[in-house]
């Protein structure tokens, strides 16, 4: 018996985008071997797959990232691999792009296709959670693609419908505890394989809630699920690794609400409370078992075709349930939380939208969703700014190397976003990571756009934040940081334009072309780039602390200054080395200024 995942090598769905984008180049062609082995060559000339040994002549392309790797540049280092079965390698990059229905890619198949989906997901402005909310539902076990997954092993199950059933049948049967923890969701999701056993893992699960011995109660069930005498330590390791994987891309639907602790670490998750008259139709409507196909052309048709499945809340007076719910949603949190609304945002809560069509009913609903987010980011804005106590708290967590490294990417994003939105008196502060319904990050912000972005009335920036601190920090982050800070000097060429780059620790390579970009330009053009550390950040923070408790506030001109004179010291210095050291000094000198000067 196995397991079932979605894609345990691929965490991050912008690597699967990455994916489909060289897949695109192939397109309308057979995915015989050589154009399996040329796709795996291809993945490694963009740079969206680096093998595990690279030529000694080839490293000067990954340590120079704009370095174009030549095709046959790639192909060489693919040889030099030494696989057993090269095309293997292409099919297990394309697996889960097929898995997921964004292409059809298989030899005894039609030519490569990427289906009207995976079209969407590489547009530029696509929507993360109805992108995978529309894969999800189409995965199922068993399906003409998986034959590891068959009927006769006992699989008959639509994952994602299945796990919500299963969440709802034991919220109703507990008493207080709602929701699976990581460890209940890591052991029965990934090893429902039939939806005729959700009953029997409701009741699997209150057992275990209930049982003194956790840890045997687990391997006794491992006992029973791979049928065998002792499962072995990777066997027991599986069910956690997939149930992670699993979570990851579930809650990309937004019909899952995540809470984590402060790293993004031991998380829990439950069906998301402001979507509940969605769920309630979804669950209504679909069992949880798979579809049968009489034949592979009847599924591909049906992979191809994005509307189906047809989902209960596409249906206009479905529609109107929903936005009613919304509305009701948004009216207690603004009363319970003592919000005040201005007229516009009224006038949207008191919209008569019963004889709207079904489009303008989706266009509404997503009005009062972004609605939503932004009563709750304000809330949570003001929050921040008058709780001393969690401004501390984000600044011992900046400060402490060892902490802020347990720090999940998105989470990172996250603490840096909150810190920027308390520091001073910004337009606004604008993170391009996805967010659930509450304004929690479900991802990282996508490759295409800076972290964070910026607004203050006299200039402009992006943050752009990482926590690796080894060579790869260069490798990944340069080029991609000096192109994000060009797009947007182009799109607010009005004002002065930053980027702020934090991380734990500045690796030298970093600073080394950073430091070029400043003084000799990128693409020709000069550009304004300041690295600093967590732990400098923090100083920043412990700056806005001490003028508030003199009744004081930190001006963004203030933040100017400083960005300016961090700059301006690149024409003092010879090299990058002695520039980035002398940063913290700058850092000192200017909060010394700030405080014995005011505002």
């Amino acid at each position: 018996m196995k397991l079932w995942s979605i894609s345990t090598t691929v965490r991050n769905p912008e690597r699967l985008r990455n994916f489909l984008k060289v897949l695109k180049f192939l397109e309308c062609r057979k995915f015989n071997q050589e154009n399996q082995k040329k796709y795996q060559i291809l993945l490694i000339q963009n740079r969206y797959y680096i093998p595990n040994h690279i030529p000694d002549e080839f490293k000067d392309y990954y340590q120079n990232v704009e370095l174009e790797i030549p095709y046959q540049v790639a192909e060489e280092i693919f040889n030099y691999q030494k696989y057993k079965d090269p095309a293997m390698r292409g099919r297990q990059s394309v697996n889960p792009l097929n898995k997921l229905g964004f292409c059809i890619a298989r030899e005894s198949l039609e030519n490569i296709l990427i289906t009207e989906l995976g079209n969407k997901f590489l547009s530029d402005e696509y929507d993360i959670s109805y992108i995978f909310l529309k894969s999800l539902l189409k995965l199922q076990f068993p399906n003409p693609w998986s034959y590891d997954f068959s009927e006769k092993d006992g699989f008959d199950i639509q994952p994602l419908i299945a796990t919500m059933h299963l969440i709802d049948k034991v919220n109703t049967k507990s008493k207080d505890k709602k929701g699976l923890t990581q460890t209940e969701f890591s052991i029965f999701v990934p090893s429902l394989i039939n939806y005729d056993l959700i009953e029997e893992y409701t009741n699997k699960i209150l057992d275990y809630r209930n049982t003194n011995d956790k840890n045997r109660f687990i391997i006794d069930f491992a006992k029973e699920f791979y049928k065998i005498e002792e499962p072995t330590k990777k066997q027991i390791n599986n069910f956690f690794e997939y149930g992670d994987n699993i979570m990851r891309y579930f809650r990309l639907t937004k019909l899952f609400k995540v809470t984590t602790d402060k790293f993004g670490g031991n998380w829990t998750i439950n069906l998301e409370p402001s979507r509940k008259t969605e769920i309630d139709q979804i669950l209504s409507t679909f069992s949880g078992k798979s579809l049968k196909f009489k034949e592979m052309d009847e599924y591909l048709k049906y992979i191809k075709d994005i509307s189906l499945p047809r989902l209960p809340f596409e249906e206009i007076e479905n529609l109107k349930d929903i936005s009613n719910n919304l509305i009701k949603n948004i009216r207690f949190f603004v009363i319970e939380n003592n919000q005040e609304l201005n007229d516009k945002e009224k006038e949207i809560l008191n919209t008569d939208f019963n004889k709207y069509s079904k489009n303008d009913l989706n266009v509404f609903i997503e009005k009062l969703r972004k609605l939503n987010l932004n009563i709750r980011n304000r809330y949570y804005r003001n929050y921040l700014k008058n709780n001393t106590a969690e401004i501390e708290n984000i600044i011992n967590s900046l400060k402490n190397y060892k902490e802020i490294k347990k720090y999940e990417p998105e989470k990172f994003e996250k603490l840096i976003t909150d810190a920027l939105r308390i520091l001073n008196d910004e337009i606004e502060i604008r993170p391009n990571y996805p967010v659930d319904d509450n304004g929690e990050p479900i991802s990282h912000a996508s490759g295409k756009k800076p972290d964070i972005e910026c607004f203050y009335k006299n200039y402009n920036a992006i943050c752009e934040v990482t926590l690796d601190t080894t060579n790869f920090q260069w490798i990944r982050e340069t080029q991609p940081v000096m192109r994000h800070l060009r797009k947007f000097e182009e799109k607010y060429s009005e004002k002065d334009n930053y980027c702020l780059f934090i991380a734990p620790k500045i690796h030298d390579d970093t600073v080394y072309h950073f430091w070029m970009s400043i003084k000799h330009g990128y693409d020709q053009k000069k550009q304004n780039i300041i690295p600093i550390t967590t732990e400098q950040f923090a100083i920043l923070l412990e700056t806005l602390l001490i003028l508030w408790q003199r009744q004081e506030r930190l001006s963004h001109l203030k933040l100017k200054e400083l960005y300016d004179l961090i700059i301006s010291k690149t024409n003092e210095f010879e090299g990058h080395s002695n520039w980035i050291s002398i940063i913290p000094h700058i850092i000192n000198e200017w909060k010394s200024k700030v405080l014995n000067y005011g505002n």
